[in-house]
């Protein structure tokens, strides 16, 4: 069931109390060494971004083939959501990202794919309600009737194996009918695809089913834009496409967040301008007076 009562009210306080703390920045520039059945639609799913920055970062010229051992610059900075969670599971959707938290920190982050739009995961205040290896996927009749609508086979259960599009791990969530599971399809990685349920890289989730349990609190909130300021000063702007198209006025909501912050006297609005116009999905520095990170200059 849904979170209620005095848990329900503690987030509330805790949501409260973060309000003008400005969320940490994680990850940086590096490089990616390509790997057979590679492409850039799945490497920028599994970094949480849009593959056509990741190319343009690269210089790539269509057709974008990738070749084995091909070396590509990357970027996987990204903002923390600001949700107020101490432990358990943080989900953004547009940023098809979960974060782990354990005491108040944050363990470890991992890229999911989630429902498409006219099958949106949903949002709120959830938790784990159980954990499954190797499960019978019971195919809801929702689904079914889409199956047979397409011609294909249609099952009432699917049995553990390579064909289960649960993979060998399922998280249910207190909603029912919606879970985190493993997945056969890690090209989805990223994106919105999904009949709402969140898949996660096989050996993703391998790694983070040991460390949840039923009764693990799960967050799912929707951030398509986030703003921070680091250490040293600089400001990041990162900005998702807006998968659900919910209604959002991008430029208001990025004034919300310099004003909520007090950051105004250090943005550099044409930099902020071409971060909103991109949606590129990587924390990009806005600051005033610095380089562009992402050969944007160069564009």
């Amino acid at each position: 069931m849904l979170i209620g009562g005095a848990l329900a009210g503690a987030w509330a306080e805790a949501e409260a109390r973060v309000e003008k703390t400005r969320p940490p920045l994680q990850g940086g520039e590096g490089l990616y060494n390509a790997r057979s059945r590679d492409s850039l639609y799945a490497i920028a799913g599994r970094l949480g971004q849009r593959w056509e920055y990741l190319a343009r970062l690269n210089e790539l010229q269509p057709p974008f083939a990738l070749s084995i051992g091909q070396k590509l610059q990357i970027n996987n900075r990204h903002i923390v959501p600001s949700a107020a969670l101490t432990d358990g599971l943080l989900l953004n959707l547009p940023g098809h990202m979960i974060y782990l938290y354990n005491n108040g920190t944050l363990i470890r982050r991992f890229p999911v794919a989630i429902g498409r739009p006219d099958w949106p995961t949903p949002e709120g205040n959830f938790t784990l309600v159980g954990k499954q290896k190797n499960p019978v996927w019971t195919v809801p009749k929702s689904i079914q009737e889409e199956l047979r609508k397409e011609g294909r086979v249609v099952l009432d259960k699917v049995p553990p194996g390579p064909d289960n599009p649960l993979g060998k791990y399922w998280l249910p969530l207190s909603t029912p009918g919606y879970g985190i599971h493993s997945t056969i399809w890690p090209e989805s990685i990223g994106h919105s695809t999904s009949h709402g349920c969140i898949r996660m890289l096989p050996e993703d989730i391998a790694g983070l089913f040991p460390l949840v349990q039923s009764g693990t609190p799960v967050a799912i909130v929707y951030e398509p834009i986030k703003l921070t300021a680091a250490d040293d000063g600089r400001v990041f702007l990162e900005v998702h496409p807006n998968v659900y198209q919910k209604r959002l006025v991008y430029p208001e909501r990025l004034q919300t967040l310099v004003r909520r912050f007090g950051l105004a006297e250090q943005v550099d609005w044409n930099k902020a301008a071409a971060v909103l116009a991109e949606q590129a999905g990587v924390a990009e520095d806005i600051s005033r007076g610095e380089a562009q990170n992402g050969k944007r200059a160069a564009k």
